[in-house]
């Protein structure tokens, strides 16, 4: 025989009181995205096969792209469910294939390890990060401001002669969505190809790595 148990008026008042109160706090999940960024370099032979030694560092203090700020909210007492944002594989080796890959089609011989006597250039990836800020609250879809900001620091080298610079993207998005809905991944990949992308089409960055020059 199965007997049920009933619940007290005062405890079935305590139990739903709970749930609407967790139902008004903002969520935060781990979320993890593809990094497939995409430049544009076309093919020729102005690197007539030099070797060039290219490194990639990854010198991000915080590796999440995105991290919850918890007074983020749409109203006094309600949080915008966000999410913690992490790249789903190593961004340091998705950059340097890329970047590998754009020289190789400029007809360079791209290679990870090398002499002081090659040609070395050596990308710093500083900053990778999406934030999000507070839009108009009080409405019943939210309007969320979202920056996603990139930045390469860049060093080349021969023998004695040097080059750096540094490689920076900022792009902004408002949606009237919350967070958790927004398109990140997208907005993540414009950013980091923006920037690679400025890099490849630096004239004076090219002009430093072609044989013969310095």
């Amino acid at each position: 025989m199965i007997q049920r148990i009933g619940l007290s008026y005062p405890l079935k008042a305590t139990i739903l009181g709970v749930f609407i109160s967790l139902s008004g706090i903002g969520c935060t999940h781990d979320h993890k995205i593809d990094l497939k960024p995409e430049v544009f370099v076309r093919v020729s032979n102005i690197g007539q096969g030099e070797r060039l030694v290219i490194r990639v560092k990854d010198t991000r203090i915080q590796k999440a792209i995105s991290k919850k700020k918890s007074d983020l909210k749409i109203t006094s007492d309600r949080s915008i469910d966000t999410v913690n944002i992490y790249a789903s594989s190593s961004v340091r080796d998705t950059v340097l294939d890329k970047i590998m890959g754009g020289f190789q089609r400029m007809g360079f011989h791209p290679s990870k390890h090398g002499s002081p006597s090659n040609r070395m250039i050596t990308v710093e990836i500083s900053k990778l990060q999406l934030n999000y800020q507070r839009g108009e609250i009080g409405i019943k879809i939210p309007e969320v401001h979202a920056q996603m900001e990139t930045i390469l620091r860049v060093w080349a080298s021969h023998g004695n002669q040097s080059f750096k610079n540094i490689y920076s993207t900022r792009i902004t998005k408002s949606h009237r969505m919350l967070t958790g809905k927004f398109k990140n991944e997208r907005l993540v990949n414009n950013s980091l190809s923006m920037a690679i992308q400025k890099m490849f089409d630096d004239p004076e960055l090219l002009q430093f790595l072609l044989p013969g020059k310095p």
